[in-house]
């Protein structure tokens, strides 16, 4: 059975809904469209945070930047341990590096205050061995005692990761009694060991600036310092740490 036309009031209402319809889906794909452009490139004048996270294409951090006692604590194999294992982070404001792992691998910190006893303050930027410690430092350090400033290089061991002695020490951390001394003790053996060794400092403390070398036991051999009466002098040393011979005499 055919279908008896439309009256011409009724499909020129439908021709109007139908072109409304297709213009108004136009605009809101538009609409949408230019919202999440924007969004791809947010710009501000000025903010204000606590702490920001980069993260990295796997939605691991790539960056943490935090104000004072908001840096995370030391991280390896995709955990996070506590802040105080990590000297400082508790009231240090900066910013950590990670890997595309999520390991640590470095970072500025910052802090300075005032004590008792006069005030306290640092400043420095450290780069880490793979999955390993620090191996090399630009930092600063002062107090009523006297100031340092300079480049630290270390040498950190292959055969064990930071990781396992963060295991180590956190658990140390919460352990009592017998359980304690068993872990100072393999913790102990593991730096006997040489965990980690101080080579080279180059800069300047409480006005001698000094370039001293170190065997790698972490005891100086090689002193070459002006002081701060202006004298110059180059020194070797041996392993008891006498000087055994000098420049001048």
């Amino acid at each position: 059975m055919a279908t008896p036309p439309l009256p011409p009031n009724l499909r020129r209402a439908l021709t109007v809904i139908t072109v409304y319809g297709v213009l108004s889906s136009l605009a809101i794909v538009v609409l949408v469209y230019v919202a999440l452009r924007g969004a791809d490139r947010p710009s501000f004048d000025e903010i204000e945070v606590h702490r920001i996270t980069v993260l990295n294409e796997s939605g691991l951090p790539a960056l943490v930047i935090s104000g004072q006692g908001r840096l995370p604590g030391p991280t390896a194999d995709g955990r996070e341990y506590a802040q105080e294992l990590s000297g400082g982070r508790t009231t240090a404001s900066g910013m950590i590096f990670f890997n595309e792992k999520g390991d640590e691998v470095g970072g500025l910190t910052y802090q300075g205050r005032l004590t008792d006893d006069g005030f306290t303050s640092y400043g420095g930027v450290t780069f880490d061995q793979f999955q390993q410690d620090q191996v090399v430092s630009v930092q600063y350090s002062g107090d009523a005692a006297g100031h340092a400033a300079g480049v630290h290089v270390w040498d950190r061991s292959t055969d064990i990761s930071i990781a396992e002695l963060l295991e180590l020490v956190d658990a140390r951390r919460v352990a009592t009694g017998a359980a304690r001394d068993s872990l100072d003790a393999v913790v102990a053996d593991l730096r006997a060991g040489g965990l980690g060794t101080h080579r080279i400092f180059l800069g300047s403390r409480n006005r001698t600036a000094a370039l001293t070398l170190e065997d790698t036991s972490g005891r100086p051999r090689i002193r070459l310092y002006v002081d701060s009466s202006d004298v110059a002098r180059l020194e070797f040393l041996d392993e008891d740490g006498a000087v055994v011979r000098a420049f001048p005499q």
